[in-house]
């Protein structure tokens, strides 16, 4: 912008301050016609070579500003296309998550019907059968089976069990409330 103002400011500082005669007098101060300069059509005569040089940098400064601002435009459509793009994959993401969240509890009621069932089963065999099986599966399955019965029926079976595992069980359960 500066150097928009300096350049207006040289092109008004060189015009020639004449109002009358385009021409220059000869020594008999006869008035000679000079030859204008040849310009391009549509182009105002220019009357010095700074003049022709102040208007071609303006002109060279606009072609500038006008390409930057075409960049600036087309750089403005690109990251309108990739703010659309990024909202399209976050809300297909939001919609994956929220599948594998219905997911997840449909497996985890799933998971909790059968532990339920199977403690059901267990509860119903004799303690000392139900403590030999019982006694050999995953800790975490154990306790959850025995979470799952009746208190009664939890202490027959652990009292059937090795005191070590019925320990360990206990423990585990303790900390799972």
């Amino acid at each position: 912008m500066k150097r928009l103002v300096l350049a207006i400011v040289l092109l008004f500082a060189c015009l020639p301050v004449t109002l009358h005669g385009a021409g220059n007098k000869d020594s008999k101060n006869k008035v000679v016609q000079t030859k204008p300069t040849q310009n391009a059509p549509g182009e105002p005569p220019f009357s010095s070579v700074e003049q022709r040089r102040v208007l071609q940098a303006l002109q060279n400064e606009r072609q500038n500003i006008l390409k930057e601002r075409r960049e600036l435009a087309n750089r403005k459509k690109e990251l309108k296309r990739l703010e659309a793009e990024v909202d399209k994959k976050l809300d297909q993401l939001e919609t994956t998550r929220l599948k594998i969240k219905k997911l997840l509890a449909e497996k985890d009621a799933r998971e909790q019907k059968r532990i339920r069932d199977l403690s059901k089963m267990y509860a119903k065999m004799s303690p000392d059968k139900a403590a030999g099986i019982i006694s050999t599966l995953d800790r975490k399955l154990a306790v959850s089976l025995l979470a799952d019965m009746k208190t009664k029926a939890a202490a027959k079976i652990l009292n059937n069990m090795d005191r070590d595992k019925a320990a360990q069980l206990t423990a585990d359960f303790s900390s799972l409330q």
